[in-house]
């Protein structure tokens, strides 16, 4: 199968906001999985009409490539992913080039289907449903280099069925949610310097932290308790305070 690899990122080719994608995809008990778009706007993305459109779709380290048609006109009817990873999350890579043109004319990576994106710690982490087989979360880092992705919480699809099922649940939100703050800020502090990053991803987390009042990572001793703060001041913040106070009073018998 023709392939292309998803973080090829040649030189002089115009990046796209992912903005102006919109997936879907669907996952039916024997038939499996297919995705297809439902938007993409050309003019705004700045795309020539004529200009030929393809996607690697990738999970882990399985991709399936597409050829779409005309930008103006791609193809909107679903197409099967059946040969992807189910255990990793989703993503799609688009690239365009000019009728009889080889070389890339611009492209997209890391659009994600909005059936699968959740957001939790302001848009910073995203969460997919996925079949674990096993465990009820896994979370998965990116390379420390890539600007423009994120960490993925993945969820038992048999549980949490959408992102939002999984954020709506205060018990997840409870007891799953520190727990993954810890780990990204061990990544974090594992990656000395990475919060004044620009090119990584660690980079965008520098705002958010301020806005917890965590203090700026210290030296390699108490890197450990470091990462402990950034979960207890996450678990302590205003609406999961509210939460756990909530749940400790449904434990008690106080609520009905």
């Amino acid at each position: 199968m023709k392939q292309i690899s998803r973080r090829t990122n040649p030189t002089d080719l115009k990046q796209l906001d992912r903005k102006h994608f919109t997936l879907r995809v669907a996952d039916e008990v024997g038939v499996g999985r297919s995705f297809w778009i439902e938007r993409f706007d050309h003019k705004a993305a700045g795309v020539p009409a004529m200009a030929r459109m393809s996607c690697i779709a990738g999970a882990g380290s399985t991709e399936q490539y597409f050829e779409l048609g005309d930008a103006s006109a791609f193809q909107r009817k679903p197409m099967f992913i059946n040969e992807l990873a189910r255990d990793k999350p989703l993503r799609f890579r688009f690239v365009f080039n000019l009728p009889g043109d080889v070389r890339l004319l611009g492209y997209v990576d890391g659009v994600q289907p909005v059936d699968e994106a959740g957001n939790l710690g302001g848009s910073l982490v995203d969460i997919h449903p996925m079949d674990l087989d096993g465990p009820l979360w896994l979370l998965a880092l990116p390379s420390a280099d890539d600007p423009d992705d994120k960490p993925c919480l993945m969820v038992e699809r048999s549980i949490f069925p959408t992102a939002q099922s999984a954020v709506a649940h205060p018990w997840f939100v409870a007891l799953v949610m520190p727990e993954v703050m810890r780990q990204i800020a061990v990544a974090i502090s594992e990656n000395g310097g990475a919060l004044e990053d620009d090119g990584s991803w660690m980079g965008k987390w520098k705002e958010y932290f301020n806005a917890l009042g965590v203090s700026e990572v210290p030296d390699e001793d108490a890197l450990g308790d470091w990462a402990v703060s950034v979960a207890k001041r996450f678990a302590g913040s205003g609406p999961l305070r509210l939460q756990f106070e909530r749940l400790a009073a449904e434990m008690q018998g106080e609520l009905e």
